[in-house]
């Protein structure tokens, strides 16, 4: 029964952990609370769904997505830009049989090197931008999502 018990506990933390992504909106909200009051009721709705619009600000995007992944800077000939990207990752794992060498003394006497091999494992990792938001006169300019 106290086995039962504490896994039943582990479980139910580990799971708290987890926040639904309108639940990281209310969060975030909270963090900028005096900028959400500003909005209208319409906008504020709009925002704790989750939707975004080519009129809105930094704040708006960051209260939906949160902080960027990466920022950077574009400069045209008239205008200079805050670019702000999102970012995932995809891994790739695959087994492989390295050779592993040691020594091995030989029926004669002598020392050989002997080839034995283990599978290992690798995994790796590959950045990918998922979105990327560019803001001109502090409001988006523009977006871009990824279709995959």
């Amino acid at each position: 029964m106290k086995f039962t018990a504490s896994i039943t506990l582990v479980c139910a933390l580990l799971l708290a952990g987890c926040l639904t992504q309108s639940q990281l909106i209310e969060k975030r909200i909270k963090a900028k609370q005096s900028f959400f009051e500003s909005l209208t009721p319409e906008n504020q709705e709009r925002l704790r769904l989750g939707k975004v619009t080519t009129t809105d600000s930094p704040e708006a995007v960051w209260i939906v997505y949160g902080p960027p992944d990466r920022k950077f800077t574009k400069i045209t000939g008239t205008t200079t830009n805050e670019v702000w990207s999102y970012c995932s990752y995809d891994f790739d794992r695959f087994d492989r049989r390295p050779p592993i060498y040691h020594p091995v003394m030989s029926p004669n006497g002598r020392m050989i090197w002997h080839a034995d091999y283990i599978w290992g494992g690798n995994t790796y990792y590959e950045a990918y931008e998922y979105m990327r938001f560019e803001f001109e006169n502090n409001r988006i300019k523009m977006y871009q999502t990824e279709q995959r």
